[in-house]
């Protein structure tokens, strides 16, 4: 059913097909061509249409199934950042099925919230909403700024594990960060959040491995830079999370969600005013 979901996904894209091959076009254009970016976009529907079908799946909130489905790499990474009672920072992206990665921490008994923006389309929030809290996962509106950031530090405090995506569209208040070689605005809060607290920040994916069964990656933290400069610490810590999620994109681009308009607001690095991360490295 999900696979069938996902052939219908692609066909009727709409405009979010063009999006998508555009934001291909300008990521991988120099390594796949025209009819490899097309077979991508078509995995990444089916991924799509398979995703809906495990939310809608009760079995998929129950520990016994998500313990057979989804195994966990790297999870001592986890376990060994909450041991100094700052909690944890766990910085994902629209990436397979992403949402399990709350429901496999969240029902292993991690207190684990989120901050979220709510999709435009209120019936499919409110199926989110109480599927996480179904899950034990605490969400955190994104909206009003000054509340979600009081609700993550207030988690963060009491040693929970804090989920971010960094990968979503900045429409103010972003920092300009190397992203496929293009400088996009990038959500500051992992590395803000992390400098603040001491929280250590650890990538985390969630990859399909094949049909139904997911593997949890759990990355080793990003080392936060000290150089004396908030401003430019800041900066730094941005760059390693998002080349981190680079990483992991270019390794499997079939599951990253492409119908992001990701680089809308992209600008080259002469307008940005900031040396090349080459000259960094």
């Amino acid at each position: 059913m999900g696979r069938a979901l996902g052939w219908l996904m692609y066909r009727f894209m709409g405009p979010r097909r063009r999006i998508a091959l555009e934001n291909l076009a300008i990521a991988l254009g120099g390594s796949y061509g025209p009819i490899a970016r097309r077979e991508i976009l078509r995995s990444l529907a089916r991924n799509l249409g398979m995703t809906v079908a495990e939310l809608g799946h009760p079995g998929y909130l129950r520990l016994s199934t998500l313990r057979s489905h989804v195994a966990i790499e790297g999870l001592h990474h986890l376990d060994q950042a909450l041991k100094d009672g700052r909690g944890a920072i766990l910085v994902t992206a629209h990436f397979g099925n992403f949402p399990l990665l709350l429901a496999r921490l969240g029902l292993e008994g991690y207190r684990v919230g989120v901050i979220i923006r709510d999709p435009r389309h209120r019936p499919v929030a409110r199926f989110l909403d109480r599927w996480r809290d179904k899950a034990g996962v605490i969400t955190l509106k994104d909206k009003p700024r000054w509340v979600s950031v009081k609700e993550a530090l207030a988690l963060l405090q009491s040693n929970g594990v804090l989920v971010l995506h960094i990968d979503l569209n900045v429409s103010r208040g972003g920092v300009y960060v190397p992203f496929f070689d293009r400088w996009v605005p990038t959500f500051q809060g992992p590395a803000l959040l992390s400098l603040r607290t001491g929280a250590p920040a650890l990538p985390a994916f969630m990859r399909r491995v094949h049909d139904m069964h997911h593997r949890l990656v759990i990355e080793a933290p990003v080392v936060p830079p000290d150089t004396g400069d908030h401003r430019e610490d800041t900066w730094r810590f941005l760059w390693g999370l998002t080349q981190r999620t680079e990483a992991m994109i270019r390794d499997c681009p079939q599951q990253w969600w492409w119908i992001h308009r990701r680089f809308r607001k992209a600008r080259p690095a002469e307008e940005v005013g900031r040396p090349l991360p080459g000259s960094l490295a």
